[in-house]
């Protein structure tokens, strides 16, 4: 009798069959697809940051323009 193989040799067996090609290539797919996902979402990530930053300076110039009539306005009186 033969016996059938478990565990590694089951894994061994899997990638030299029929349709180990098939598997190894979807599996290949997926991992490459997993890279560039992870090189795409760095990317919008690293945009988003800059663009934050540009918001932020833009909010600030506009409350320090805003600050600044305030303080030059005659018909306030400092409240």
């Amino acid at each position: 009798m033969t016996e059938t193989g478990t565990g590694a040799e089951a894994i061994f067996g899997l990638l030299f069959g029929l349709f180990g090609i098939i598997y190894m290539a979807i599996l290949l797919f997926i991992a490459i697809l997993s890279i560039v996902f992870i090189f795409k979402v760095m990317t919008f990530m690293k945009n988003k940051t800059e663009n934050d930053k540009r918001l932020l300076q833009a909010i600030e110039s506009l409350n320090n323009t805003n600050s600044l009539t305030k303080s030059l306005d005659p018909k306030s009186n400092g409240s």
